[in-house]
């Protein structure tokens, strides 16, 4: 210290720290990092006093989370979760708890092992019969993969790819980009883990419908064997229904899943998926737009851990039916002619019939996955806070009923209403509204989707598109990033501040903020429990002030 007493407190503790570091009685980047540390305690314990958002009786929590009342009472009993009491709230309610809090408590004592015996067998078997024909190459891959304990994990090479995104996103305005020239090239140079033939009837059927990345090495595939499982469900549900001989191919594994599995084929290979990407995790996995679609069932579950996801989306599926049924189930809709035998099938009498890979991702037929087998798939516990920008909602919408006749614009906004209705009777769901579209920022606009365990990057520049349209990264990834700044310190701690951006806690904090600060408004909370009539109530509500 200098002795000036005219030296505010913060300049003194400013100068304390660089006297820290400058003199190396304290490391610099330990020093930054306890300084972090410090702040961010601080920070959290200033806003503690707030109450939770989503605040429900002890017995609402443990219908909406599927556990008994009195393991809710023990936990809160044992300290294991906070309990809350409002101001003016009646003792018969008191205290609350928050729901959030509760998923996380519960699934983190019921979260499943990975890959039992029983399921593992019966995918084996399943991977030994599709070991023939234009299948072989594949399913063979994913079964010595599964009997390999040495599969191997991370490479350098995705690390280096994630940095490149990392070091392109660090500038400020029009200086902010996805990736770099060089990190475009390194993107496309790699090498998918499991290669698929797109010359034979099953690489034709799975290219068509978008299901695969591309390399410029010249080979198409898999990235992880999770998402090859995920793109054999695609091939045999909606790859199925098309004319062509190659779709033959995805009738087959149809055929073949429904004689290991029988009718209840489709959700266990959800189960597969999930299991084997437990079993053998990637940290970086590029995704095509209908992998996206498919992939939300394997993500939700692994969100278990910790009970919660979040989910920007500036078309929301929820309020847009084209958005959440694609363009080929829509038009059955408003035919009256949906076959719901299976929530992927549509009739050949209606609407388009071009493949996903010749369709604009709004129309993917794939998009249906995303929602009956994720957002609003009650088999999977756990929150989920769902974003939008309401001004981009608005747009979109009005612009699909000025394009439908007057005799279809009626039919098409009582399918919105009745689309949204059913979103907001799930007591999980949490739906907010972002209305300034200046609000819906850059990192929101690149999160399709985050948890503690994995978040889902959407890449919107076009040179980065063509090879991908998200990058899957487990965040046990990003502390790598930082590592590859090698020797350059100050590349090194530039590196480790942006990396918080990606990190569930960071967006978690930022929701809450967006809440707290009214730029977002919580259109229905998770674990709020409506009936059909109060869920519809504020779907018109809702439809009505962006048609206004």
């Amino acid at each position: 210290m200098n002795g000036n007493a005219k030296e505010s407190i913060s300049e003194a503790l400013e100068r304390l720290a660089l006297t820290l570091g400058e003199n190396g009685a304290v490391p610099v980047p330990e020093l930054v990092r306890a300084l972090e540390r410090a702040a961010e305690r601080l920070r959290t314990r200033s806003v503690s006093t707030e109450l939770p958002h989503d605040l429900v009786t002890q017995a609402e929590a443990s219908r909406a989370v599927g556990v008994s009342r009195q393991a809710v009472n023990q936990w809160v009993r044992n300290g294991l979760v906070r309990s809350f009491v409002r101001d003016g709230g009646s003792s018969r309610y008191a205290p609350e708890v928050s729901l959030s809090e509760i998923a996380i408590a519960a699934n983190r004592r019921t979260r499943e092992v990975p890959f039992s015996a029983p399921l593992r067998k019966e995918l084996l078997e399943f991977l030994l019969l599709l070991e023939q024909g234009s299948t072989e190459q594949l399913a063979r891959a994913l079964r010595d993969c599964i009997e390999d304990d040495n599969f191997p994990g991370e490479a350098q090479e995705q690390i280096r790819v994630l940095r490149e995104f990392v070091l392109a996103s660090m500038g400020d305005g029009e200086q902010q980009h996805e990736f770099t020239a060089a990190g475009v090239t390194m993107l496309a140079g790699m090498s998918p883990r499991f290669e698929v033939d797109t010359n034979s009837p099953f690489g034709k059927l799975l290219d068509s419908l978008d299901l695969l990345v591309h390399s410029t090495d010249g080979t198409d595939g898999f990235d992880s064997p999770a998402t090859a499982i995920v793109g054999l469900l695609g091939a045999a549900t909606v790859g199925a229904q098309y004319p062509g001989s190659d779709a033959d191919v995805g009738r087959t594994i149809a055929d073949t899943a429904e004689k290991v599995w029988g009718a209840d084929w489709t959700a266990r290979l959800y189960d597969a998926a999930f299991h084997i990407g437990e079993l053998r995790p990637t940290p970086l996995t590029r995704y095509t737009a209908s992998l996206t679609y498919l992939d939300n069932n394997r993500f939700l579950r692994q969100a278990q851990a910790s009970g919660v996801s979040i989910t920007y989306a500036r078309g929301p599926g929820p309020i847009l039916p084209e958005r959440f049924y694609g363009a080929h189930i829509l038009a059955d809709i408003l035919s009256d002619a949906r076959d719901e035998s299976a929530v992927w099938r549509w009739s050949p009498e209606h609407g388009p019939r071009e493949r996903p890979i010749e369709l604009p991702s709004t129309d993917n037929p794939f998009r249906v996955f995303h929602y009956e087998y994720g957002l609003i798939d009650s088999s999977i516990y756990g929150i989920r806070r769902y974003c939008f920008s309401a001004a981009d909602a608005r747009d979109k919408l009005r612009a699909q009923l000025d394009g439908l006749s007057s005799d279809r614009r009626s039919a098409y906004l009582e399918l919105v209403t009745s689309t949204l209705t059913r979103t907001l009777r799930e007591p999980y769901v949490e739906l907010v509204s972002i209305a300034r579209r200046e609000d819906f920022d850059w990192w929101k606009d690149h999160i399709i989707r985050a948890s503690e365990r994995e978040i889902l990057i959407g890449l919107r520049d076009e040179r980065a598109r063509r090879t991908a349209h998200g990058l899957l990264v487990q965040t046990s990834l990003l502390p790598k990033v930082v590592e590859a700044a090698d020797s350059d310190g100050s590349l090194r701690e530039r590196l480790r501040i942006y990396v918080k951006n990606l990190e569930f806690d960071v967006v978690d904090v930022r929701y809450h903020d967006d809440v707290r600060r009214d730029i977002s408004r919580i259109v229905k909370a998770g674990g709020r429990r409506l009936t059909e009539d109060e869920a519809r109530a504020l779907a018109e509500t809702e439809i009505r002030s962006l048609l206004d």
